[in-house]
């Protein structure tokens, strides 16, 4: 079965006491696996975004705060990185240079099982694992790869207890 990795928003804005962890457990994940595909989403705000036009919400809108983290740069890829500007990575269709949107770069690919990790658990990790079960893929959600930047611990296992329960395989 082919698998990937695909890593959701790990990025600078995002870190914080609760998910300053998460990098080196993602890296050593990575040491330690057997990836067909690493792939990386990327929230970068913009002014058309939800976020913007409903909360007023500007944050996360340029670099380095947008930037994916340090210690995951060395999988960084022209071709794996997937911006968005809201929670799913599946809403953006392939862009002007005709790099394909995630959803075709899955098909394209063949990969048939997804692991999950990112921030924040709540949001982005869990409307993806979602949308990825949606689309028939098999996902695993690797507990320690994962954090809540704003909910903290307790928002981080209230969502892996939904995506147990309803999507795929929690490790």
């Amino acid at each position: 079965m082919k698998t990937a990795l695909l890593i959701i928003d790990v990025q600078n804005f995002f870190i914080n006491k609760w998910t300053q962890q998460v990098p080196k457990n993602i890296v050593r994940l990575i040491e330690g696996g057997e990836f067909a595909k690493i792939i990386f989403t990327k929230f970068v705000n913009t002014a058309d975004s939800n976020f913007v036009k409903q909360f007023n919400y500007t944050g996360c809108a340029k670099p380095p705060y947008s930037d994916i983290v340090k210690d995951l740069e060395p999988w960084v890829k022209k071709d794996n990185v997937f911006t968005k500007n809201t929670y799913s990575a599946f809403l953006q269709p392939a862009d002007s240079a005709g790099k394909p949107g995630l959803a075709e770069f899955l098909k394209k690919n063949r990969l048939e099982e997804i692991t999950v990790v990112g921030i924040d658990t709540e949001n982005c990790v869990l409307t993806n694992a979602r949308e990825l079960f949606d689309r028939g893929y098999k996902v695993k959600v690797i507990s320690e790869g994962c954090a809540s930047s704003t909910g903290g611990p307790a928002q981080h296992e209230a969502a892996l207890k939904i995506i147990k329960n309803n999507i795929g395989q929690v490790i």
